[in-house]
């Protein structure tokens, strides 16, 4: 099937005009991509670049799944294997002799998503672009006619609901991305200068979001983009509500993209952790955008604006402070979110939200 290509975050890019690897610099890099199959029907085929990393003295990545990688110093062989030596899986130092049991993620690096089919429900004769879906396929939100939609179901092999808009708030832009939490009841809006967030928020699955937005949760990272002068696009909120994702960038000539993560603090996110630094950073008009993080916290995807490619890249730990280094490109899956087993995945594509499966 030949799909055009259709980006929800595209639009999030593109719908204003002001819009919107290695771990650390020398000790990692990338070598070209290495083809390795994809989604067959939808143009999907995925490259993946390995990484090296230096500041243990392994090479590669450390348990990569169905995969092993050649040390300088210690090899990490398949999945589940453990590496010992004085560089762990993420990159850090530890002493000599420690052992770190890498594990599969959730989401393979090689994936085979197959029979694309528009989402009954959610797509109709309207233009139509994904924002965000819940890891347990259930709750959805979207552009349709560039109105912020969301739309339910009560098992994920149903249709959707036909879906129902939602009042924006004044003051807030849902073409710079949204976020829906993991229980369908918080969607976080990007505000309309781009400087801060706000959280709409129901009291179960099937009402109405509330009309105004709670920005108490948000309250240091809009203080600090007032300081920083960074702007804030496409938010991505962790499945199991562990952290919050998002780009920040600078608008000047020269300007930077970056992509952050932020843990949550007696219910404040905290100062963000910068996970995209010499690894998949932007500028200001060629963005990463993060569009879904799996439900093990190990997979981020993004649109890559520098190449207007879909990407996944990976870490061999959930923590915030695990560098991603492997990634693989997603061709023809823009704005791709994953479900939990990461055997399905959603993205918008030829102005419609579709679906494949693994």
């Amino acid at each position: 099937m030949n799909l055009k290509s259709f980006s929800c975050l595209s639009l999030v890019a593109l719908a204003s005009a002001s819009l919107v690897g290695a771990c650390s610099s020398g000790s990692d890099s990338h070598p070209a991509p290495i083809s390795s199959g994809g989604s067959s029907d939808s143009n999907g085929g995925a490259s993946s670049s390995a990484g090296t990393r230096n500041s243990g003295g392994t090479t590669g990545r450390a348990g990569s799944a169905g995969s092993s990688s050649a040390g300088d110093a210690n090899s990490a062989g398949a999945a589940g294997e453990s590496v010992t030596g004085e560089g762990g899986a993420g990159g850090e130092d530890l002493p000599p002799g420690t052992v770190v049991v890498v594990t599969p993620g959730a989401c393979s690096e090689t994936p085979m998503w197959i029979g694309p089919a528009p989402l009954n429900g959610v797509s109709t004769a309207a233009e139509e672009g994904l924002l965000s879906i819940t890891a347990d396929e259930l709750d959805i939100a979207f552009l349709r006619g560039g109105a912020l939609y969301v739309a339910h179901r009560d098992a994920a092999n149903t249709d959707f609901d036909m879906g129902s808009s939602v009042a924006v708030p004044a003051g807030y832009d849902p073409s710079a991305g949204a976020a829906l939490g993991g229980d369908g009841k918080t969607l976080v809006l990007v505000s309309s200068d781009h400087h801060g967030f706000g959280a709409l928020t129901r009291g179960d699955r099937i009402s109405a979001f509330s009309s105004s937005a709670d920005t108490t949760a948000f309250l240091a990272l809009n203080d600090r983009a007032t300081q920083t002068m960074e702007q804030y696009a496409a938010p991505v909120l962790a499945p199991n509500g562990s952290s919050f994702i998002f780009t920040g960038y600078t608008t000047y000539v020269g300007g930077t993209a970056t992509v952050y993560e932020s843990l949550s603090s007696s219910g404040v996110w905290g100062m963000p952790n910068n996970i995209s630094k010499d690894i998949f950073d932007g500028t200001s008009t060629a963005r990463p955008l993060p569009t879904a993080l799996s439900a093990d916290s190990r997979t981020l995807f993004y649109f890559d604006e520098a190449t207007s490619t879909q990407m996944a890249r990976f870490r061999d730990r959930a923590e915030s402070n695990a560098p991603f280094y492997d990634h693989i490109e997603l061709p023809g899956l823009i704005g791709a979110a994953p479900n939990a087993k990461c055997d399905r995945v959603y993205y918008s594509s030829a102005k419609d939200v579709f679906t494949e499966a693994d």
